[in-house]
């Protein structure tokens, strides 16, 4: 992954963690604030359902036309229309009364029965008119009262809703904030993995490429085997080898085999170093001592090896180091 990959990546775990959960923490707590007023609804729908029944308007309505204040209007209009009756109604009755004779008559006590009879009715038509106008006016206000509350129910209802959506967003805006930071570590994850992959086929590749450039080493010599060796065309000084590989190997077999695992320095002339391995292991072409000096082997340093592969090394022979080439 390149750097402003990786930067983009941090970036937006960062805007998740921070800004997005932020944005979802204030979105619930509005939601949660809103929400309240569903139960607030819920408590004027069971008000305006218990209130706006024909029962509950009519005894409103009768409540407002039993009010105090409606009896004094009526009883004020009472007190004038009596007032009426004794200071002119009454007195013209017994006036005329007086004028023909007819004081104490029975005429005139019906004609003052009647007066104080109608006096009584209109008295009685002024409280009925008043009440009945109290009453109608008490049923619109009831009616009213009802409707606001049903009105005012809808109204937080509403808001009781638009808290909830605000509660479900900010659910959502932290899932998907989660998500985010989610998705941004399962990256950063097989970015790593990537990387821990690339480098152990790196490091298996580094540490076959030993093998490898032995692989070419040997092709360069042809046919000639590890630690074996092949003679030149040109003249050669004789040695009598047979002598000097006895001493060296001692009671061991003088099999050409066990004579060409020996990899130690002492027995070698005509050492050239030719190449060296990723781990620092030496290349080198000789000739043994009991060899031509025109004799050409092909391969490694005892001492070498058992400072840098040391699981290579053979058994010693009477002192002399050995080679195990086939796990080199």
């Amino acid at each position: 992954m390149s750097d402003e990959a990786k930067k983009a990546l941090q970036a937006m775990t960062n805007f998740a963690s921070g800004t997005g959960m932020n944005a979802a923490n204030q979105m619930s707590s509005i939601g949660s604030n809103l929400a309240r007023y569903a139960t607030q609804a819920g408590g004027m729908i069971d008000k305006y359902i218990s209130g706006s029944s024909t029962d509950a308007i009519t005894s409103a309505a009768r409540r407002y036309a039993d009010s105090p204040y409606l009896q004094d209007q009526i009883d004020a209009a009472a007190g004038d229309v009596r007032r009426n009756l004794t200071e002119n109604i009454l007195p013209s009755v017994d006036r005329s009364a007086s004028a023909g004779g007819n004081i104490n008559s029975s005429r005139a006590g019906i004609a003052s029965g009647i007066a104080q009879r109608g006096a009584a009715e209109e008295i009685a038509q002024i409280g009925a008119n008043l009440r009945s106008k109290a009453y109608s006016e008490g049923l619109g206000l009831a009616k009213d009262e009802a409707a606001a509350s049903l009105n005012a129910a809808n109204a937080y209802g509403q808001l009781g809703q638009q808290g909830i959506d605000a509660l479900s967003a900010g659910t959502q805006a932290g899932y998907g904030a989660f998500d985010r930071i989610n998705a941004a570590n399962a990256l950063d994850q097989q970015d790593r993995q990537g990387q821990l992959d690339a480098d152990l086929a790196s490091w298996e590749g580094n540490d076959n490429r030993a093998f490898d450039q032995l692989s070419k080493y040997m092709n360069i010599v042809g046919s000639n085997q590890w630690g074996q060796s092949g003679t030149s065309s040109s003249k050669t000084k004789e040695k009598s080898s047979g002598s000097i590989l006895g001493q060296v190997l001692g009671a061991a077999s003088t099999a050409a085999g066990v004579a060409k695992s020996f990899s130690d320095r002492r027995l070698k002339t005509n050492i050239r170093k030719v190449g060296e391995l990723a781990d620092g292991l030496g290349i080198y072409t000789w000739s043994y001592i009991w060899e031509p000096d025109d004799t050409v082997n092909f391969g490694v340093m005892a001492d070498e090896v058992q400072s840098i592969r040391p699981h290579a090394l053979g058994e010693p022979i009477n002192g002399f180091l050995t080679v195990n080439y086939e796990k080199l």
